[in-house]
């Protein structure tokens, strides 16, 4: 029969498939949404990282090698002269903000349009106006802005726009427009181009370079000239590639944390691949008998139904990649905001496809369906003909193994303690998700056990009720049509709670931080380090002004910067304040460690530097200053959930022995009268800030803005939980469906003996209920023990905070409250249907 399983595949698996449309349509939208959050994900992931690589690329050009930090540009003839360097340009960098376009930035590259030729990857002028040296060496303020910037906000050539730049609003003309020399070269929209001596007075830099750009005689020696270039202190010459790596291995934790959440929606969808597959085979027994009987073989049925899992699964993949491109629009401008927030600032102008990523989604697509099908369609294969003929033995000829997935249970969670444990201890930090795996695994093993224990419970309270009891006697006999629903339901609810959990603890823990921490009454900060982060400076006068108000007790200051240590570059955190001891530290002991702090040569790191460079209290660091590397002794680790990679505090007078930069980014103002603190806001900005150049927050207006900032990082989570839910809930409606085909001489043995159509729908709504009870009690448990691993473990070993555990009673309290009702809902198609069998066909003899 093995020639004619074509034939087959098309008369019992296509036909069925277009007979039962909406079951079909099921099973390819479970494939789909799992394929298409997966996909999403990955765009979203892949599209940041190559808008921060084209950043790079169009800076850098066509450069081999690159030298940056603090450049006196009186270095740059002795680098260009260098034998083995063909080309050599400088180059100033800044970012500012446009007051008129709220939101919107501009990246201005300074360019030396003599020495600049070979490396640019835009062109200066177009047919509207084509470069003119003359014009673009005398004007000050002209710049050259991207055509797709003029574009989308309606500006021309001659137009004036204003930009904020250190506080200060200065008014710019549009001289010229630019466009990518090269598709490959990737979006310019937010690039601005100036002489570069202009943008050197424009942005402050007078005398400094951002970078210098070599080109090599032999661009595969760019490591060795790297080594051979003897630099000044607090100066690093590499490829720009390296510069590329290091933002995307910055980014590795965050984005392999929202791919992780979509393989678990993934996982959810699994179970109802598994149930519609159950459905097809249950609603097909007789066909299989008749199969078996006529000569097909074990393999020959098994390899049909996995033939439909493949097809539905096709069907998904096709439906889910559609799906996951358009679901990217949502998910990609969300993360951008997220690592703009948290890490690097990045616009995604355009998708960046991979082929890879779309294989790798199909594939997880396609793997996810064969898997989930195996257990059914090995099931069908195994189906004894005699009794598969046999409509009254349905029920109970697939027992499910209690015990057995008990003891598989208990040995996954075993197995997640020891993954949790190397995970904080050896690394790497990715065993951390496995054992998040696990934990979803193990509990999921337990829902036999669940089943079987409310089933009985249930029939024994409700003895003298006809209906709960025999819907409890069904729970509990079809344990291996449930156990997946439940499976399913409960993995969704744990998903749902583990991470709510998370989230909560967090915030929590933030709220008792930002509590101890921030004990400033006004916090002054450039409004436009709201848009593109620490880049803008405090105007020495603003804070000599603030100094002088009688109200103004003292003014604290903070700045940070990028400082190289040991090949890489650490964030240094300069501070000027006196000793308010609101730090807490890792171990206590904060009298004595803030006075070391105060007192020398010494810094203080965030809990999350320590973990990641393994220094604690007592360590040395070695920072690289301007005068060279220098040496300081680590006085404390001290909480903080700022960023993830960490931060290096130092104290202003010992930084202004080493560094001379008196630059400052924010404020902190205490008040000798609190209530005064509207009147010095509104004294400031009427010197200082009349056009909104600065942004102004009270202790609890900061507070306010971080929460939002957090709850704008979590975001992309809801979507996440969402698909899991729904996922979810079509498992409940087809396994109920399913149940019913195997029930249906019973249930019309039930309509015989004299029950209502409204007694047989009420036994599938009370089974329905049972279901949601019992993916509530074991999705409690399994979403509590999640969050254990995510709070403790996963962002112990990713990000290297310790956050306190705080569970959210209500939410966990109205769990059944909403996935009961929702159970219920999913079982009117199957209870409507249920209630209309004909009782002659569902008896007739055999």
């Amino acid at each position: 029969m093995t020639s004619q399983i074509h034939v087959l595949f098309r008369r019992h698996i296509v036909r069925d498939a277009m007979r039962h449309k909406v079951l079909a349509a099921l099973n390819i939208a479970s494939v789909a949404l799992g394929v298409g959050l997966y996909l999403a994900i990955q765009i979203a992931n892949h599209s940041a990282n190559r808008a921060l690589a084209a950043g790079v690329d169009v800076i850098a050009g066509r450069s081999n090698l690159e030298v940056r930090g603090d450049i006196p540009e009186g270095l740059f003839p002795g680098i260009a002269s260098r034998a083995g360097i063909k080309g050599c340009t400088p180059v100033v960098e800044g970012i500012v903000t446009l007051p008129d376009y709220p939101g919107e930035y501009l990246r201005i590259l300074g360019v030396d349009v003599f020495t600049n030729e070979p490396f640019r990857t835009f062109e200066i002028g177009s047919g509207e106006r084509p470069f003119n040296l003359e014009r673009w060496l005398a004007e000050p303020n002209g710049i050259a802005i991207s055509a797709a910037f003029a574009r989308r906000h309606g500006l021309h050539v001659g137009d004036r726009v204003r930009a904020q730049v250190n506080s200060h609003a200065r008014e710019l003309e549009i001289t010229f427009l630019l466009d990518p020399k090269e598709e490959s070269v990737g979006s310019v929209e937010h690039l601005a181009a100036m002489d570069i001596g202009w943008a050197q007075e424009f942005l402050g830099l007078q005398g400094k370079l951002s970078s210098v750009q070599i080109l090599l005689a032999k661009p595969e020696e760019a490591q060795e000239m790297a080594r051979k270039l003897v630099l000044p202190p607090g100066l690093s010459a590499a490829p720009p590639a390296q510069r590329s790596f290091q933002v995307q291995k910055m980014l590795s934790a965050f984005e392999l944390n929202l791919t992780a959440l979509s393989l678990v929606s993934m996982f959810v969808g699994m179970f109802l691949i598994h149930n519609t597959v159950s459905a097809s085979v249950a609603r097909r027994r007789i066909e299989i008998g008749i199969l078996r009987s006529i000569g097909a073989t074990q393999n020959e049925v098994r390899l049909l139904f996995l033939g439909e899992a493949f097809l539905f699964g096709l069907g998904g993949v096709v439906l889910g990649t559609a799906g996951g491109i358009f679901l990217s629009n949502f998910l990609v401008g969300s993360v951008a905001r997220t690592i703009s927030s948290l890490y690097v600032l990045v616009s995604i102008d355009r998708f960046f496809f991979s082929p890879i990523h779309l294989l790798a989604a199909a594939g997880f697509g396609m793997l996810a369906s064969l898997a989930a099908a195996w257990h059914p369609a090995n099931e069908a294969a195994k189906t004894d003909p005699v009794r598969a003929l046999t409509m009254g033995a349905r029920m109970e000829e697939k027992a499910a193994k209690v015990h057995l997935w008990a003891l598989f249970g208990l040995l996954s969670l075993g197995l997640a303690v020891a993954a949790s444990w190397l995970a904080l201890e050896t690394g790497p930090a990715l065993l951390g998700f496995v054992a998040a795996f696990l934990v979803l695994f193990g509990f999921v093993c337990f829902s036999p056990v669940v089943i079987q224990a409310l089933g009985k419970a249930i029939a024994k309270t409700a003895a003298a009720r006809a209906v709960p009891r025999l819907a409890a006697e069904n729970f509990r006999r079809s344990i291996h049509r449930n156990s997946p629903t439940v499976a399913a339901l409960s993995a969704a609810i744990a998903l749902v709670i583990g991470v709510s959990v998370m989230i909560f603890s967090f915030r929590n823990t933030v709220d008792v931080w930002m509590n101890r921490g921030f004990a400033a009454d006004l916090f002054i900060a450039p409004a436009s380090n709201e848009t593109i982060g620490l880049e803008a400076f405090v105007p020495a006068d603003a804070i000599a002004f603030l100094k002088k108000q009688p109200d103004v007790e003292s003014v604290d200051t903070f700045r940070e910067m990028r400082v190289p240590m040991a090949g890489d570059s650490v964030v240094l955190g300069v501070v000027k304040g006196a000793d308010r001891r609101n730090l807490q530290f890792v171990g206590g002991g904060q009298r004595a460690k803030m006075a070391k702090f105060f007192g020398g040569d010494y810094v203080i790191v965030t809990e999350s530097f320590s973990r990641r460079w393994r220094k604690g209290d007592g360590d040395n660091v070695v920072l690289t200053t301007p005068e060279g590397p220098r040496q300081f002794e680590v006085a404390g680790v001290y909480y903080d959930y700022t960023r993830d990679e960490g931060l290096v505090m130092i104290d202003r007078k010992t930084f202004d022995r080493y560094w001379n930069d008196p630059r400052v980014q924010s404020l902190a103002l205490y008040l000798r009268d609190k209530g005064a603190a509207e009147r010095i806001s509104d004294l400031f900005r009427r010197h200082f800030g009349v056009q909104g150049e600065f942004a102004i927050f009270s202790n609890q207006g900061l507070k306010k803005r971080a929460f939002q900032v957090f709850d704008q990082t979590f975001a992309v989570t809801h979507v996440l939980r969402a698909i899991a839910i729904i996922v979810a809930a079509l498992g409940i409606f087809l396994s109920l469906t399913t149940l019913i085909t195997e029930r249906e001489r019973e249930i019309g043995v039930f309509r015989a003996v004299g029950a209502s159509r409204g007694q047989v729908g009420g036994l599938v709504f009370t089974e329905a209920a049972f279901i949601g009870i019992a993916a509530s009690i074991l999705g409690l448990g399994a979403g509590c023990s999640l969050a254990l691993v995510l709070t403790f473990v996963v962002n112990k070993a990713f990000f290297g905070w310790t956050i306190a555990l705080h569970f959210p009673w209500f939410l966990l309290a109205a769990t059944p409250l909403w996935i009961v009702p929702a159970s219920l809902l999913a079982a009117w198609g199957p209870a409507l249907r249920a209630s209309r069998i004909r009782i002659a066909a569902a008896v007739r003899a055999e």
